[in-house]
C-alpha cells in the first residue's frame, strides 16, 4: 500500500474508532412504546413538560396510538392547558378501536374533568 493511502486509511480508522457510539442500537429506543413508557414515568415524576414531549413523539411515530394521545392529554391538563388537552383527548377517542382503548379514553376524560374541577372552574 502506498504511503499516502496508508496515511488516509489510518486517519479514517482513527476517526471511526474514536467517534461516538454507533447509532445501530438507538433506533430501538425511538419507538412509540418506548416513548409511551418514558412519558408515563415522567408523569409519575410530575415532569409535565418532558412527558408532553415523550407522548408527542409517540403519537408522531404512530398517529393511531391511542395510549399516547391519552397520556399527552393528561400531561397537558397537568400543565393547565385544558383546551389543548380536550382536543388531544378527542384524537384519542377517534383512534380508540378496541374496548380497552375506549376504557382508557373514558378514564383519561374523567381524570381531565377532575383536574378542571380541582382548578376551580366548576364552582
Amino acid at each position: 500500500m502506498p504511503k499516502r493511502q496508508w496515511f488516509w486509511w489510518a486517519i479514517v480508522s482513527l476517526m471511526i474508532g474514536c467517534g461516538p457510539d454507533p447509532i445501530l442500537l438507538r433506533p430501538a429506543l425511538d419507538t412509540p412504546a418506548q416513548h409511551l413508557a418514558n412519558g408515563n414515568t415522567l408523569l409519575e415524576q410530575e415532569k409535565w413538560r418532558d412527558a408532553v414531549r415523550e407522548f408527542g413523539r409517540a403519537s408522531e411515530l404512530d398517529p393511531f396510538y391511542t395510549e399516547a394521545y391519552v397520556g399527552l392529554a393528561i400531561a397537558l391538563g397537568r400543565q393547565g392547558d385544558f383546551h389543548t388537552a380536550a382536543q388531544v383527548m378527542d384524537q384519542a377517542r377517534q383512534t380508540a378501536m378496541r374496548p380497552e382503548q375506549r376504557d382508557m379514553v373514558a378514564k383519561g376524560e374523567a381524570q381531565l374533568h377532575q383536574m378542571i374541577i380541582d382548578q376551580g372552574f366548576f364552582k
